[in-house]
């Protein structure tokens, strides 16, 4: 099933703007994304980059500042998009429209969020944000190309571009990089497998539809879905099919692979638990509404974030009926899209929130209390 770029940009559209609830900001252009690094969080969320505390909100920086002012000849940064890369005292981050020029990649310095570099050669959106293999930055862009960079040598005041890997569509998803290969989704229909250090393709997999998902790789097999309703299991070695699943949904999810079962969302509102050995159908849940956030897992709850506003969970001990499992609502209405992959941390959920002023909320895991947590709400 061929999908129409003119079909394809109209769904995708619909879903992001369908996501845009006011608040004091400019629409979000792309999906928030979080990392946790111990008690520091960092998030790339619409116009700024924060760097905050995980146990109590309290702010440590952002950028660009808010007193950061526009010329004539300079705009600001961002919007940002995607999950932050800390790359020792680095955090990486790119921006999903570009008000400035051409498009950048940045890295800011973990201390106080101020620029250490900027990569200016993509020319289009940084989505998902970036991976590491501890020697190169795999960053791809909706150019279509996944660039390589040494940020420890410079072109002049940037870092170095090691290699480029062109493809036919937008790369909207982070690559998996591995055993020395970085494996990269396109919305071309295909997943690439790239020799990490040259940039040299070794095979590529043609699905019948864009791919914006990040593959999972568990003893030598490659997991992931695909906007044409499929699920596949291929071999990383020569690409050939183990199996493959209809889910009955695009999926825009990256999977959770964990004890032999696969849970991954559609766009439908349906979370699956697929067998991991040959992709049959453990049950499927209903959560209302699209799931583009990775499913995460404490013990035997699966939680799954909804674009309906709410967080469910799954009783994974429970015993499916038919082939059903309850998802049951986990939260108060948060009143916004809840799209981004959450964190759990101390005993709470983190989860990032597409629009709005608040861009974090907490869900502690015994009471079920929710709150908006950062930033710290001002009293009135």
């Amino acid at each position: 099933m061929k999908i129409s770029k003119t079909v394809f940009t109209a769904a995708v559209l619909g879903l992001v703007l369908s996501a845009c609830s006011g608040g004091g900001e400019v629409p979000p252009t792309a999906f928030p994304g979080m990392t946790v690094d111990g008690t520091s969080a960092y998030l790339a969320s619409n116009l700024h980059v924060y760097k905050f505390d995980a146990n109590t909100a309290t702010e440590a920086w952002r950028f660009p500042p808010t007193d950061a002012v526009a010329t004539r000849d300079q705009a600001l940064p961002g919007p940002f998009s995607g999950k932050p890369l800390k790359v020792g005292d680095i955090i990486v981050v790119g921006d999903s429209t570009g008000r400035v020029s051409g498009h950048s990649l940045y890295g800011l310095k973990e201390s106080d969020g101020n620029m250490a570099w900027r990569f200016t050669q993509g020319k289009k959106e940084y989505t998902d944000g970036v991976v590491t293999d501890g020697k190169l930055i795999y960053a791809p862009n909706g150019d279509g190309t996944l660039y390589a960079i040494d940020p420890n040598q410079k072109d002049g005041s940037e870092p170095h571009l090691v290699w480029s890997f062109p493809t036919q569509n937008k790369l909207w998803t982070r690559p998996l990089v591995e055993n020395g290969v970085v494996y990269q989704a396109s919305l071309d229909h295909h997943l690439y497998a790239i020799n990490a250090a040259t940039g040299k393709e070794i095979w590529n997999f043609l699905a019948d539809a864009p791919i914006a998902v990040q593959p999972v790789l568990v003893d030598g097999i490659l997991y992931f879905g695909s906007f044409n309703s499929k699920f596949y299991a291929i071999k990383a070695a020569d690409k050939s099919k183990v199996w493959e699943q209809d889910v009955d949904g695009w999926i825009w999810c990256n999977a959770l692979v964990e004890d032999g079962t696969i849970y991954v969302g559609n766009v439908r509102g349906a979370i699956f638990a697929l067998n991991q050995a040959d992709g049959k159908i453990k049950w499927k849940a209903d959560v209302a509404d699209t799931v583009h956030a990775q499913p995460v897992r404490q013990g035997d709850k699966l939680f799954v974030m909804s674009m309906n506003t709410y967080a469910y969970v799954i009783n994974l001990k429970a015993t499916p009926e038919n082939g059903v499992m309850k998802a049951e609502i986990f939260n108060d209405k948060m009143a916004r899209r809840l799209l981004s992959t959450p964190i759990i941390h101390d005993s709470n959920l983190l989860v990032p929130l597409f629009d709005g002023d608040v861009k974090v909320a907490r869900i502690n895991l015994e009471s079920k209390v929710n709150e908006s947590f950062f930033p710290v709400p001002v009293k009135k």
